[in-house]
């Protein structure tokens, strides 16, 4: 700082005075019965009473500019001309300030870095707080400051486990100035890296800033990718009898394999009953209902027996496969033009899909299971509740439709069920024109009413595939 004293009462008023700052440099003026100031331009120069004896002048940008100044002695007028501040000199005084060993700062062309690593994540929240203070000087001189000191070893009990496993020890953690957790290295696959993840999540909480986020830099030797395996049936109430009892018959052993033991028919008791009473008559499909789901491995020899028999048909069994995180979908069926207005006297044509939809979002998790996002659809056309228009039938859509979020293991089927469709027809067998005679007629027709009901099951299978 810079301490001027202002000229003397016998000094003329137009006298102008030469005065050079730096950018972020003040400059202190004596100035005695002070009663006004005035700078040309307050973005090069800034101006600052202390009381009525004395002001302080600041360079803020490049440029110069004129300060009058009155006092009990007349006016005094200055030129001030603020130059831009040097990189060296802001690198030096930025050296002075940091007293944390190990770090270094250096100019390189317009910008200021300063690197190397402290021991906790606290002194690198205070050295983040020391370089904040020369941000302003920096802009005010047009250069870049630029803090690249990272914590040594911010999660140290994990640091030495991933060193300490072979298939981690490439693995890394480090905490930028922000509060992040980077995890960054090379693992062998996908599920490798989500174990890794899952792992400095759980330890990451007194390193994380308020906002901080882990950031996943891993790369993966292998290609790791999901093939979900879905299959969508109709089955009639029989077919539930027969998928209840095999999935409810099979016995698993603590090595893996399974058993198949005599059938046993699920029961839920009668909400009348209670108190020791005997329970009521089984309700069909209740091996699709116990619990939200149900997983088998022993899955696939069911399906097989209920399509043969003819209790089921299959609807679709679309394969997608996709990348961990990403959206895959499938359609059977079509598009169905639907007029809407589109302005006075306007009609457009939208296309509204119909049939089979299914979307699904797998993701890898650090267990080696899959979590799926899984969207199916099943929509029918139905002429019979569409809308008239123009001497045109726009038909209505019936749809079943379920969204969930599931985990299984790789390979593991899973069964959801539960969406049903009720179908009503009538059959009319009559004698040609006998049978359209009026009240005659009934005498030589018939008429067969025909009600069914059936589930649509969707059985979803999501496999690892890594290559």
């Amino acid at each position: 700082m810079i301490c001027v004293t202002a000229a003397p009462p016998g000094a003329r008023a137009d006298t102008m005075s030469p005065m050079i700052l730096r950018t972020g440099q003040s400059m202190v003026v004596a100035t005695p019965h002070l009663t006004r100031v005035a700078v040309g331009d307050g973005k090069i120069a800034g101006v600052l009473a202390v009381g009525n004896s004395e002001i302080v002048i600041s360079g803020r940008a490049a440029g110069r500019t004129t300060l009058l100044v009155w006092t009990g002695y007349g006016r005094r007028s200055y030129d001030v001309t603020v130059t831009e501040q040097s990189l060296e000199s802001l690198r030096q005084m930025l050296q002075g300030s940091i007293t944390e060993p190990g770090i270094h700062v250096d100019a390189v062309d317009r910008t200021i870095v300063v690197n190397g690593s402290v021991a906790t994540g606290e002194t690198l929240v205070h050295l983040g707080e020391v370089v904040s203070h020369f941000e302003p000087a920096a802009a005010a001189g047009k250069f870049t400051l630029v803090n690249a000191v990272t914590v040594a070893k911010p999660l140290g009990p994990l640091q030495s486990e991933l060193a300490g496993a072979p298939a981690t020890a490439g693995v890394r953690v480090d905490r930028d100035v922000k509060g992040n957790l980077i995890v960054s290295g090379q693992v062998h696959d996908r599920v490798t890296a989500e174990h890794v993840l899952h792992r400095v999540r759980a330890l990451a909480g007194p390193y994380l800033a308020i906002e901080g986020k882990v950031v996943d830099r891993l790369e993966t030797a292998t290609v790791s990718q999901v093939d979900v395996k879905v299959y969508v049936l109709e089955v009639d109430e029989t077919g539930l009898k027969q998928l209840g009892v095999n999935l409810q018959s099979a016995i698993f052993h603590p090595d893996g394999t399974y058993t198949l033991a005599g059938p046993q028919f699920p029961v839920v008791e009668s909400p009348l009953t209670g108190n020791g009473a005997k329970p009521g008559p089984s309700i069909a499909g209740f091996g699709l209902n116990v619990g939200a789901f149900f997983r088998s491995i022993t899955l696939a020899p069911t399906v097989n027996l209920v399509l043969q028999s003819g209790h089921a048909r299959l609807l679709s069994s679309p394969d997608l496969v996709t990348m961990p995180g990403r959206q895959a979908e499938f359609l059977v069926g079509g598009q169905i033009p639907i007029p809407v207005a589109s302005g006075p006297q306007q009609i457009a044509i939208q296309y509204k899909d119909f049939g089979v939809k299914l979307v699904v979002t797998p993701t890898i998790l650090g267990d080696g299971g899959v979590e799926t996002l899984i969207a199916p659809e099943i929509s029918d056309l139905d002429f019979q509740d569409g809308v008239s228009l123009n001497g045109f039938t726009v038909p209505a859509l019936k749809t079943s439709r379920l969204s969930t979020d599931v985990v299984t293991q790789d390979g593991e089927s899973i069964v959801m069920g539960g969406l049903l469709r009720r179908q009503e027809q009538r059959n009319v067998d009559k004698i040609p024109l006998l049978g359209d005679l009026p009240i005659l007629g009934k005498l030589f027709r018939s008429t067969r009413y025909q009600s069914s009901q059936t589930d649509v099951v969707f059985v979803m299978t999501p496999t690892i595939l890594t290559r």
